[in-house]
């Protein structure tokens, strides 16, 4: 079998999600601030850093300052995010981690919300990177940790340089503006359109998903040898993952 020019030429070591609109079809902090009555306000500010500008500490700061979530608004959170898991995304991570890659969340998120979505998938709670927000002893929110790389702009770049050898093959996906930021950290960066694509990741990212599921990223991540030692379910969400290929859900920018 031929390998495909856009099939990965040397193993890739380490690899990135995006959490929020990735791995679940949620966005957590919107979800919330309905919770509270201030979703519009929230959203704006929201759909202005996934699509436009990045996220920005201030921004960070803003919405949860309007949301003002409390510990057990977290838990139901958590809760929902289980229940919103993107197509594939287990399946797809437990295959990762049998290969022995390196696996990662990496999110602008409430740390606290997205730890048993990682449980259930089986990535090790160490290796959850996401924003840490703080509670008073009856549960109200106090604030969050401003120090977090992940809560300021260009944060998930700096992230990856800190967690991946500058030797190591790497790989980030995303559906935001964060995520595209970042892109200059990793050897391969592959957009994520689920439920809400956006404009510009979709017309400029080398690789995008442009659909709601998670196997295109195996074809995409794995080595032609990688993907001969599959077998059983393994191998048929492989091989769903190269239809999409095929059928061009997935768009591939001519380099």
């Amino acid at each position: 079998m031929n390998t495909e020019a856009w099939q990965p030429q040397t193993i890739i070591d380490h690899f990135f999600f995006d959490f929020d609109g990735t791995l679940t079809s949620l966005e957590g902090i919107d979800v919330l601030a309905q919770m509270n009555g201030v979703a519009e306000k929230v959203q704006e500010i929201t759909r202005r850093c996934m699509e436009q500008t990045g996220l920005t500490l201030e921004d960070y700061r803003a919405r949860l300052v309007y949301t003002q979530p409390t510990k057990a608004q977290i838990q139901l959170l958590a809760a929902q995010y289980l229940k919103a898991q993107t197509l594939g995304a287990e399946a797809v991570v437990k295959l990762l981690l049998r290969l022995n890659k390196k696996v990662y969340i990496l999110s602008g998120g409430i740390r606290e919300s997205i730890l048993p979505f990682a449980t259930r998938v089986g990535i090790p709670l160490a290796q959850v990177l996401a924003v840490d927000v703080y509670f008073d002893e009856h549960g109200s929110y106090r604030g969050f940790d401003e120090q977090s790389y992940l809560a300021q702009a260009k944060g998930k770049a700096q992230a990856i340089l800190d967690l991946a050898p500058a030797s190591a093959n790497s790989l980030l996906i995303g559906d935001g503006m964060s995520d595209w930021e970042a892109r200059a950290a990793v050897t391969r960066f592959i957009g994520y359109g689920g439920k809400h694509p956006k404009a510009w990741i979709k017309a400029h990212a080398p690789f995008f998903i442009n659909g709601e599921e998670l196997y295109s990223l195996l074809p995409l991540g794995l080595t032609q040898a990688e993907s001969t030692q599959l077998t059983g379910a393994e191998a048929i969400h492989y091989d769903l993952g190269l239809a999409a290929i095929k059928n061009k859900v997935v768009l591939i920018q001519e380099s």
